[in-house]
C-alpha cells in the first residue's frame, strides 16, 4: 500500500510539472520526486559525522565554534527561508525548531519574526505563463518577468519581519534549492524592486545560506533546465559573491556529496544519475545530494563552501529533499507535505553543520 501511495503521489506531483516545465527539465524534475531517500576553486570546508569541518589547512569542531565567544554579546538577526520547489512555509517548522536549540552554540538570537516566504503551491502555476514564449524555448528567460511572483512574496515576508522588528534587525537569507539562487538575484536587484522594503532589506541583509542550491549552469549540460535563468544571475555583475560581499553580505554555500551517481540495482544511485546527467552531462564520479551535484553548488570566493557529506547524529547522507507534496496538496496548496525519514539540510544533526554561518 505504501508504494502505490507513494507511485499516486508522484504521478499527480509529474501532471503539475509538465504543465510548468518543458521536457529540457523533467528528468531531474523527475528525479526529486520520485525520491524515496531523500567548481569553485580554494579551501572546502568539510563537515563529518564528528560534526568537524575539515580543511586543507585546519580542523574546527563545531562543538567549539563559541569557544572564543561565549562571552561577546549575541547578535539577533531575522531568518527569512526562501524555498525549494513546491514547499511551503509549513515544511519548514523542523529548521526553525532546529535553529532555535542551536541559538547559544552559533552565538545569534534567532528573531521571534523569522518565516518563511509565504508561498503557496500554486503560485508556482504563474511560470507556466512563460511556456509558450520565443524567450522560453530560446533559454532566454526575463529574470524578472518570470520570478516576480518569488521576488514579491520574498518582500512580503521582509514586509512582516520589518513591522515586527523595527528597521535596525538583521536579516539573513536562507535559500533552499532554487530558493537559493532566487534569493541571490533578489540581492543582486534583478527584481528591479524600488520599493522602501527591499532597500531596506538591502542594508539590513548580512548573511545569504544557499542549501543544495545550483549555482552554475555549465557549458556542457544536455539542457538548460532554468531556460536561461541562472545564466542571466551568473553573468549580472551585482550577482557575484564579490560584489554582494562588498555591500555587507556573507555568503555560504553547503551541499551534501553522500550520494553519488553510479550505474548499480540501487534507486537513489538511479534517481542520482536521473539528474546528474541533464546537468552536467555526465554521472560517472559525480557526486552530489541525489539531486544536485556539489560541483554546481558552490560559488567563487568570497563565498564560503561547507561540505555535509553526513548526518552528525546518525551517520547517514544528507538528501536533497526533505519532504514530499501529498494529493491533498493540490486541493489545500498550503498543507505541509510528508516528511521524509532522511537526513536533510534542515535536520538537527545537519543544521548545526552550517548554522554558525548566519550572521
Amino acid at each position: 500500500h505504501a508504494h502505490h501511495y507513494l507511485a499516486t503521489m508522484v504521478g499527480l506531483r509529474c501532471l503539475l510539472l509538465l504543465l510548468l516545465f518543458s521536457a529540457c527539465g523533467v528528468h531531474a524534475l523527475l528525479s526529486q520526486l520520485l525520491s524515496q531517500h531523500p567548481g569553485r576553486r580554494g579551501g572546502t570546508l568539510r563537515a563529518s559525522r564528528t560534526s568537524s569541518f575539515e580543511s586543507s589547512d585546519e580542523v574546527a569542531n563545531v562543538n567549539e565554534l563559541t569557544t572564543n565567544e561565549s562571552d561577546s554579546i549575541r547578535k539577533r538577526v531575522a531568518v527569512l527561508v526562501c524555498p525549494a520547489q513546491f514547499c511551503v512555509p509549513e515544511d519548514y517548522e523542523m529548521l526553525f525548531d532546529n535553529l532555535s536549540l542551536l541559538q547559544k552554540e552559533v552565538n545569534v538570537d534567532i528573531a521571534s519574526s523569522s518565516q518563511t516566504v509565504p508561498l503557496g503551491r500554486t503560485d508556482w502555476i504563474k511560470v507556466a505563463r512563460q511556456l509558450p514564449t520565443r524567450a522560453f524555448l530560446q533559454a532566454e528567460l526575463n529574470v524578472k518577468e518570470t520570478l516576480d511572483w518569488y521576488f514579491q512574496a520574498i518582500e512580503d515576508g521582509l514586509a512582516q519581519i520589518f513591522e515586527a522588528e523595527g528597521p535596525d534587525v538583521d536579516i539573513c537569507l536562507v535559500g533552499h534549492s532554487i530558493g537559493g539562487w532566487v534569493a541571490r538575484a533578489y540581492l543582486g536587484g534583478m527584481s528591479l524592486s524600488s520599493s522602501a522594503v527591499h532597500q531596506l532589506a538591502i542594508k539590513r541583509c548580512t548573511s545569504l545560506v544557499t542549501l543544495g542550491t545550483p549555482h552554475l549552469s555549465p557549458d556542457d549540460a544536455l539542457v538548460d533546465q532554468t531556460r536561461g535563468l541562472l545564466r542571466a544571475i551568473e553573468e549580472t555583475p551585482s550577482c557575484s559573491p564579490k560584489f554582494l560581499e562588498e555591500r555587507g553580505i556573507s555568503i555560504t554555500c553547503v551541499c551534501s556529496e553522500g550520494i553519488a551517481g553510479r550505474l548499480e540495482l540501487d534507486p537513489e544511485k538511479l534517481i542520482a544519475i536521473g539528474s546528474y546527467l541533464p546537468l552536467t552531462g555526465q554521472f560517472q564520479g559525480v557526486n552530489g545530494d541525489g539531486i544536485v551535484p556539489s560541483s554546481l553548488a558552490f560559488l567563487d570566493q568570497p563565498a564560503e563552501r561547507v561540505l555535509v557529506d553526513k548526518c552528525a547524529e546518525t551517520g547517514e547522507a544528507v538528501r536533497h529533499i526533505h519532504v514530499l507534496p501529498t494529493p491533498w496538496n493540490l486541493l489545500n496548496p498550503k498543507e505541509a507535505s510528508i516528511k521524509l525519514p532522511y537526513p536533510s539540510y534542515v535536520t538537527s544533526g545537519v543544521v548545526k553543520q552550517w548554522a554558525r554561518f548566519i550572521k
